[in-house]
């Protein structure tokens, strides 16, 4: 089966990832075709660059002999952490970590690399923990304008107050770092902003109105989605 767009792309950047886990060829016991050999995919491996080569196997792989992915990965990081440590460059915990992460987005999880006690084991490249970062929150001067700001917008008439709320909103939204986005139109039908959380992308409905927003207008928002 063909691999699909998200695949082929975290496929290269397995590649990528591992192009230092082993060398391409020239050692006799730690090497990627050695590696590919073990894991029953010897005849994926091509000659030539490592990394196409390498991205190559991995794709070849995944796309004509899917249950010797797994295999294969496990093959590569048992070589490589021999050939590293041998090279006084063992194998970091966040390489192994970044590779989890990656191997999630084809599908896979491998219960070998995810074990706490393996992890663990592994060296840190920065064993020293960082500095609690500082919270950082708006300024609050920022903070006592935008209140004022609030007052008059509710003093406006509504058209002007609608207008008003939603230029307000956004500013509130930047104050706070959400990437916020202005009003735009989408097939014909206004969006009247929206912003980022947590790597989310959230659509704005603006409304200035004394009651709840009602079934009605949550199935009119939802049309225009």
């Amino acid at each position: 089966m063909a691999l699909s767009m998200k695949e082929a792309s975290a496929v290269s950047e397995i590649a990528e990832l591992m192009y230092g886990f082993l060398p391409g060829s020239g050692n006799p016991k730690t090497a990627f075709p050695l590696a590919a050999t073990e894991a029953g995919v010897g005849d994926f491996w091509q000659p030539g660059s490592k990394l196409p080569s390498l991205t190559h196997l991995l794709a070849a792989t995944l796309e004509h002999r899917r249950n010797r992915f797994c295999p294969l990965v496990l093959a590569v990081i048992r070589q490589s952490m021999t050939w590293r440590r041998g090279r006084s460059e063992p194998l970091a915990r966040e390489e192994v970590e970044q590779l989890n992460d990656l191997l999630r987005r084809v599908s896979f999880r491998i219960p070998e690399l995810t074990d706490n006690d393996f992890l663990a084991s592994l060296p840190l490249r920065d064993p020293q923990p960082p500095a609690p970062a500082t919270p950082v929150g708006p300024d609050p001067a920022l903070l006592t304008g935008l209140s004022q700001r609030l007052i008059e917008v509710s003093q406006l008439d509504p058209q002007p107050r609608g207008y008003a709320f939603e230029k307000f909103l956004q500013d509130l939204f930047g104050a706070y770092d959400l990437s916020p986005r202005a009003s735009f139109r989408l097939t014909g039908e206004q969006i009247d902003g929206s912003f980022a959380h947590e790597g989310e992308t959230y659509l704005l409905e603006a409304k200035w109105q004394n009651g709840g927003c009602s079934i009605a207008d949550l199935h009119t928002f939802a049309g225009k989605v």
